[in-house]
């Protein structure tokens, strides 16, 4: 190891700090990394988020201040929490954890310390944005658990995380930004199946249909409906959660629903049941049990916070139209009644779904673009997105 304890690291950075060094002049890849665009074609979108991860924290290495070294930050008087560092970079108007690691073992607080240390950060500045929230986590060793947890923190969660470690340079120690192929491991990009997309249809009847009013009486409010769509996305986004809806119409006169919005989210229990799981989870204990989870609840994505997304919606759409959920189900069942005698409207995601939507306009040859007057919204657009990234199993 490059140093003998968490100690004589914090030592050494305290020292640079003292004498005016800003991490920009310790981390000695610094300019290539930021210079180097052969991670700008790499085909992973989540191996692209960690470049960004990356290269947003970056932004902030220039130029910083130091608020607190190993002090007790907490505000209730019970409660020690002890960042190693909080800088505030005045260029960018954010504020850096920095995390000290040089034991291998207990690299599985890290989790909890950064996200203790960000929460009492917001005790104080309740407003400040994940994106003004930098976290530099300096560790000797990459064990699979700390890479697991940046990984997921970075793709899953957006958070602004980067991976440096000491080395020696010469006569001097130094930082080094660590190769993201190390925290993108094959095992850990995410394999999605239809099965493991859960939601149901929100179906908007209109009760003036039974009095034998206009079937097609709501086409009026489809610019209310989309703000319905933008509604839940927004609410997906501020849960992390990822999913998608489609807003969709009947082609002919059937039943009292003319219109309905097929919600779906990430159905996270139904991974384990796939073909492809990880091993390793297999035949761990707590993989175990969850498993038995599955086996005896079979849980299909219909939680809590898929209803809450929903519900969001609903608030728009209630002035015009009785909405009433129905057909749960997941991505498999649900996604032919859209394209079925239908005519798909708009549509809309968060989290995950929304980032490889924007991937797949960003990587589009710029005639296609053109030619194609693209809208954020298009359905037929999005659905080839979809293909692209939802297998069959």
């Amino acid at each position: 190891m490059a140093f003998k304890s968490e100690k004589e690291m914090q030592g050494w950075l305290s020292d640079l700090f003292k004498k005016g060094h800003c991490l920009a002049e310790i981390v000695i890849n610094y300019g290539d990394f930021r210079k180097n665009k052969r991670h700008d074609n790499y085909p992973e979108s989540s191996y692209q988020k960690i470049i960004q991860s990356f290269q947003h924290c970056l932004n902030s290495f220039e130029n910083h201040e130091v608020l607190s070294e190993d002090v007790n930050i907490s505000l209730n008087p019970g409660d020690i929490l002890r960042p190693d560092f909080l800088l505030y970079s005045p260029g960018s108007e954010s504020i850096l954890i920095v995390e000290l690691k040089n034991i291998k073992g207990p690299t599985r607080q890290a989790a909890t310390e950064i996200g203790a240390y960000a929460a009492e950060i917001r005790s104080y500045l309740p407003f400040l944005a994940d994106g003004d929230l930098v976290n530099v986590i300096i560790s000797s060793e990459w064990p699979s658990l700390l890479c697991h947890f940046v990984y997921n923190e970075i793709v899953w969660l957006n958070k602004g995380i980067i991976c440096l470690e000491p080395i020696q340079n010469g006569d001097e120690m130094v930082l080094k930004i660590v190769d993201p192929l190390i925290i993108f491991k094959e095992q850990m990009i995410p394999s999605i199946s239809a099965k493991q997309l859960g939601g149901y249809q929100i179906c908007l009847y209109d009760d003036q249909i039974l009095g034998g009013g206009d079937y097609m009486r709501l086409e009026e409010y489809e610019d209310s409906m989309r703000v319905a769509l933008n509604a839940m996305s927004a609410k997906g986004n501020s849960l992390k959660a990822n999913g998608f809806a489609f807003l969709w119409r009947h082609c002919f006169d059937v039943g009292l629903a003319p219109y309905n919005i097929t919600v779906i989210n990430f159905a996270s229990f139904q991974t384990l049941s796939l073909k492809t799981r990880n091993p390793l989870i297999q035949k761990s204990n707590f993989g175990k049990r969850l498993k038995r989870v599955v086996r005896d609840y079979d849980p299909e994505g219909h939680s809590r916070t898929l209803d809450v997304i929903a519900d969001y919606g609903e608030i728009f759409l209630k002035e015009f139209c009785s909405p009433k959920v129905e057909g749960y189900s997941n991505w498999e069942t649900l996604k032919p009644r859209i394209f079925t005698n239908t005519d798909a409207l708009a549509f809309i995601g968060w989290g995950i779904f929304q980032d490889r939507l924007f991937d797949r306009l960003r990587l589009m040859p710029k005639h296609e673009e053109a030619d194609f007057r693209f809208e954020s919204t298009d359905p037929l657009f999005a659905i080839e997105m979809l293909k692209e990234i939802i297998k069959e199993y």
